[in-house]
Parts: C-alpha cells; structure tokens; sequence
C-alpha cells in the first residue's frame, strides 16, 4: 500500500494523538491583570533585553517519541521551505505536510537546529509565504499565533513578557534564549493546553514572522517562542536566504478584532499547513 494512502488512513488516530505539548518550569510569579482585548499597543515600547544568569530557566525533559503527533509548519518562500519547532520533526520515522482530504505534501529535506527549537523543512514547491522576518520585538509587543492545537485550527493573541532561557535535555540537548508570552485569547477557547500549535509562527501586526511556537506553561497561560534571529541565523547557516516577498502583503497585516479570521485565511492558502510525524515500523 502507497505511503500516502497510509497516511490518509491514519489521520484520525493521528489527530487524535496529537494533542501533546511542552511544559516549562518557568518560577517568576504570576504577571498581573492581562490587558484588555483589543488593548492598543504603544508606539514606544521598552526594548527586550536578553535573559541574564538570574532569569528563570524552562527547563524540559524530551522522551524518544514512542507514537505519532502533529504539530505545525508555516511558509517562508514560494520555492517549498518550511518551519516547524525541532521537537515536532525531530524522530520521526516519516513526515508530510496535510493539504486538504487524503492530500499530502512530501518533505524531501529535513535541517535540525544544534542549539534551538527550530527545523526547516523542504518540499517541492511551495505556497504563498510570510512576507518576512522581524527582529525587533519588545517588552508589551502583542502578536498572534496560529496553527492547529490539540491538531484543530486555532489562534492565540498574546503579549510579550520578557525572555526567559529554555533548556531541553533528553532526546537531544539545547540551551536557547527564547520570548515569553502570556496569552489573551484563544479562538476557540479550547483551553491553555495548546499542544499542536508547536511550530506555528508569532507574528506581530504587519504579519511578520517574530517567532517560533514551541513551548507552553498552561497553568500559567504562557507561551514560548523561539527568536527570529535564532531562525535568521540558522536560515543563513544552511544557505536558504529569506527576502523580502513583493506581493500585496495587506492580507497578512492582522490585530486583536480580526486575528483568527486571519489565521483561518492562512490555513486555506496553505501558508500554514499541520505536520504530521508518523512513527513506528507500521509506516516503513
């Protein structure tokens, strides 16, 4: 039986496993009353500094994947280059990308970051992608997160707290500098536990990417991304250049009143698209 036929076959035992995620031990107490939805955002933010020695430490344990899950990627250029978080496609026996009813996309690459959460993964041929990479992000930023948590579409509106370092040890062992987010609203609201959306993009309101999804405290409503200048910096190592996309990038601009109408916009386009991770001797 072809591999692609497999695939559709097990989507809905895959999507049923996929609602796993990541928890941080993040120890700063508790922020105070979030800010109002829809809460306009200062032209003057303060600037981000980095974690520093004393900062709060996430500290997550990684098993060797026993079954499969989804997660999600998002387009960066029309030629087939994808993000998703590292621990999404990292042990995986077979990856694809969904693109509608018993429709998959191959991944014919696969690049792991040494030292972040963060994978990039290639395809032939690509759709319409993010119109680029922001580096400057600040403390009171708000930005939007879409993919497909607990493997449904979903969005999240959050705020940047500060930057905490996140150290993952386990299957494999990183030490990275990462945003904190403690999240507004959900749509739906299907709860803090956001396990899926994992390698869905932060964007701030002109829709460039700021970060990477990969991490969460439920119980705190917090979020975590990875930097985009950990995603700039890798994108060079292994030789993809991101510029600048010269289509009509209105589409992509999004706010707290209309962020999950986008989100569901860019699932259909294909901008962002559910991983899925398939593991075991069955898919062979």
């Amino acid at each position: 039986m072809r591999i692609w036929d497999i695939l559709a076959m097990g989507l809905i035992v895959i999507i049923a496993l996929s609602g796993r995620s990541w928890y941080g031990n993040d120890t700063q107490p508790p922020v105070g009353r979030r800010p109002a939805i829809g809460a306009i955002q200062s032209p003057s933010l303060p600037s981000l500094p980095g974690p520093t020695e004393t900062s709060p430490v996430i500290s997550i344990s990684l098993e060797e994947k026993q079954q499969s899950s989804t997660g999600t990627a998002f387009s960066i250029d029309f030629s087939g280059t994808w993000i998703t978080a590292r621990h999404v496609a990292d042990g995986c026996d077979k990856i694809a990308l969904h693109k509608g009813y018993r429709k998959f996309l191959r991944i014919d690459r696969v690049w792991h970051h040494p030292n972040s959460d963060i994978s990039v993964l290639k395809t032939n041929g690509g759709s319409l992608p993010f119109p680029g990479i922001q580096k400057d992000t600040s403390r009171g930023q708000h930005g939007y997160s879409f993919g497909f948590p607990k493997g449904k579409p979903g969005d999240v509106h959050g705020q940047i707290i500060g930057k905490r370092t996140m150290r993952v040890e386990g299957r494999y062992s990183t030490r990275e500098p990462v945003l904190a987010w403690t999240q507004i609203q959900r749509v739906p609201d299907m709860g803090p536990h956001l396990g899926g959306i994992s390698g869905g993009p932060w964007v701030n309101a002109a829709g460039e990417i700021i970060g990477v999804h990969v991490a969460g405290a439920p119980r705190r409503g917090r979020s975590y991304s990875a930097t985009s200048e950990s995603l700039l910096n890798f994108l060079q190592r292994i030789g993809i250049q991101k510029k600048d996309s010269s289509f009509d990038t209105k589409k992509f601009k999004v706010n707290a009143r209309d962020f999950s109408t986008v989100g569901n916009r860019l699932r259909q386009q294909l901008t962002i698209a559910k991983v899925f991770c398939l593991v075991g001797d069955r898919w062979r």
